[in-house]
């Protein structure tokens, strides 16, 4: 995959990432990218503050996708092929995607509107778990751009909704 693919899946994580914390909508009780938690990780992790907040709030959230979709033949956001997972992590180590993106952090309205800037198609409403189609590799941006639409329709609208990519 194409190295702004990469970065666009992972401001997506952080960006969704951080509107499910337990101080904006609440989908999952961590406060990984909370202003506080650099204090609090800055001690343990003072070389890799980024990656740590962002290696939480994506299992955090992957944890509560699994609760409602299940684990089995399919991906979604925080789920993803070994090779594209092993990729995004190397984009979060080598780029300083959090601290880019501290402006777009500050609030709901701005990360939703961060996310309107990364990409949105209208969708329709879905409350709880829906598919946005069969996983390919080469498809994968496109399954992003649906699973970002209906994270912004969530999220705008005041209901949880979790996309999914079906396997073969």
């Amino acid at each position: 995959m194409k190295p702004d693919s990469m970065q666009r899946i992972c401001e997506t994580r952080i960006l969704v990432g951080f509107l499910g914390e337990k101080q904006q909508t609440s989908w999952w009780g961590s406060s990984f990218l909370s202003p506080s938690s650099r204090a609090f990780l800055g001690p343990i992790y003072p070389n890799s503050i980024d990656v740590a907040q962002y290696s939480g709030v994506c299992q955090a959230a992957s944890i509560v996708h699994d609760e409602h979709i299940g684990i089995g033949k399919h991906y979604h956001l925080y789920r993803l092929p070994d090779s594209i997972e092993r990729a995004l992590f190397q984009c979060i180590q080598a780029h300083k995607v959090i601290n880019n993106m501290s402006d777009f952090l500050k609030s709901h309205d701005t990360a939703v509107e961060r996310l309107k800037e990364l990409g949105e198609d209208t969708v329709k409403e879905s409350d709880g778990p829906v598919t946005v189609g069969q996983y390919a590799d080469n498809k994968l941006d496109a399954l992003i751009q649906i699973s970002r639409s209906h994270y912004i329709s969530a999220f705008q609208g005041d209901y949880k909704t979790f996309p999914y990519m079906r396997c073969i």
